[in-house]
């Protein structure tokens, strides 16, 4: 039986990868934001490098690791969008072991264990987040990276325009911050939720992952846009307050 975070997606799932336009030339970490050939963020990849990518959608980033040599393995909630996971590595000429599973679902993750665990804005439509953090370091292997990419909890205030036309941010709380609610054209809906950057990182370290850091990356400027991995044209017009606040913010911890 579909739950509404499966149903959702897959409904959308056509339209969300035919308007986002999503590399697999080079790994994102969100909208208009550099790519790892900017940032560096990820551990050395190599052949034979084994990776789990959670809540993959068409499973960009699982492709690009593949094209490095990675032996990659991709998990998402929705069907629709594993089928179009398996087109794309089908296109890419590689090979990434794709499963559709709710990751809400504690019995349902991989047993065995990754040099990489790697997941992008995942997080955020998770109701147990205690659960995902500690699934996930389960799974990453003795001296292992796992790469935690999520909403930032400023990005979900309120933009308000201020005197003199400048725009602002109300949070009416960071602690609490409001919940996104999405709907699809059949009037189903999910809601995604940041978290204080504190609450991620104490169930980091409290699943036993060490060797934390964190990035607040800016957008790419709007003269360079093109080079992002992950855009579309709805992500552009909201380019202002990218720049002004972020959308994103990476964790990446050990094992170990």
């Amino acid at each position: 039986m579909k739950n509404r975070l499966q149903t959702y997606w897959d409904t959308i799932a056509d339209d969300y990868q035919r308007l986002t336009s999503i590399s697999t030339d080079d790994f994102h970490f969100g909208p208009l934001l550099p790519g790892n050939s900017s940032l560096n963020i990820l551990p050395e990849i190599s052949s034979g490098t084994t990776c789990l990518e959670l809540g993959c959608g068409a499973a960009q980033n699982s492709i690009f690791l593949a094209k490095q040599g990675a032996e990659c393995t991709a998990v998402d909630v929705s069907h629709k969008q594993i089928q179009h996971a398996e087109e794309l590595a089908g296109k890419c000429n590689v090979s990434i072991s794709l499963s559709c599973s709710a990751l809400e679902n504690a019995e349902s993750w991989p047993e065995k264990q990754f040099d990489l665990v790697h997941s992008v804005y995942t997080l955020p439509f998770i109701e147990n987040p205690e659960m995902f953090t500690k699934r996930a370091a389960a799974c990453t292997a003795p001296g292992g990276t796992f790469i935690l990419v999520t909403k930032h909890p400023v990005f979900s205030a309120e933009w308000l325009e201020l005197e003199d036309e400048e725009m602002g941010l109300f949070l009416p709380s960071y602690f609490e911050p409001d919940e996104d609610i999405r709907e699809n054209e059949d009037g189903e809906f999910i809601s995604s939720r940041a978290y204080p950057i504190s609450t991620i990182s104490n169930l980091l370290y409290e699943s036993g992952l060490s060797d934390l850091q964190l990035w607040e990356p800016q957008p790419l400027p709007l003269a360079e846009i093109d080079n992002a991995p992950y855009k579309s044209p709805a992500w552009i017009e909201l380019h202002p307050k990218l720049a002004a606040a972020p959308v994103s913010i990476i964790y990446a911890a050990r094992n170990g």
